[in-house]
């Protein structure tokens, strides 16, 4: 499959059979929030895989996406999954915090309060950028998170996702999401002046998607600026 086929488009499907007919270095930087196998009810996939089988797919999907990627990739993760993540799947990757006001007390095991999101990454930042993001409200912080989440159960930080991607890639640059949702890193590229990729298994959210992009013309930073 050439890139051009599927440039600046959603397209439907499952990631990892897509992932696999790209070519080497067809895109410049991959972005995604990934799904958590915690059984949350995403449609037509039911995100309630044996951990292992979990694990083993999400490392081919990261296998394919460092294949194709020419400047590395970055991963939204929740703090649950952050340590399997960096030490499973994997290790060579940079931690950047996003620091969460939460709602409620949330607890580790060894009763520590959690508070922070994680973005791994092995791409290189075009321009210095912090490891600790303290101003950017994330899903799951009550009334404090103020964006549309668009039927969505896991919405990705439009903010979170708009620093990445202008910290880490250029304009006019290829940014793939394979599991894109409703739609927010094709937003963001499409607002930043980057072309992108966009690849989900639900139809319904490919539409919303869609649906987003074409009616999109208000400025991003007034969803992302609160």
């Amino acid at each position: 499959m050439e890139i051009k086929e599927i440039l600046d488009k959603i397209i439907c499907g499952n990631c990892l059979t897509i992932l696999r007919q790209l070519p080497d270095k067809a895109i410049d930087l991959v972005f995604f929030d990934p799904p958590y196998n915690v059984n949350k009810d995403y449609g037509v996939y039911k995100d309630n895989l044996p951990w292992e089988d979990y694990i083993e797919f999400m490392k081919n999907v990261i296998t394919e996406c460092l294949r194709i990627s020419k400047r590395g990739i970055g991963i939204y993760l929740d703090w649950k999954h952050f340590k399997p993540y960096w030490q499973e799947i994997i290790p060579q990757a940079e931690p950047i915090i996003i620091y969460k006001r939460s709602s409620g007390s949330i607890f580790s095991a060894r009763k520590i309060m959690q508070h922070h999101h994680v973005i791994l990454t092995t791409a290189t930042a075009l321009i210095p950028t912090k490891s600790l993001w303290d101003d950017i409200r994330v899903y799951g912080e009550g009334y404090l998170f103020r964006e549309p989440t668009f039927g969505h159960p896991a919405q990705t930080s439009l903010k979170a996702t708009k620093r990445f991607i202008e910290n880490f890639s250029e304009e006019n640059e290829i940014v793939l999401d394979p599991f894109i949702g409703v739609g927010t890193s094709a937003v963001v590229c499409k607002t930043l002046n980057r072309h992108y990729v966009g690849i989900d298994i639900n139809p319904d959210y490919c539409e919303i998607a869609r649906k987003r992009l074409a009616e999109l013309s208000e400025p991003l930073d007034k969803f992302v600026e609160r």
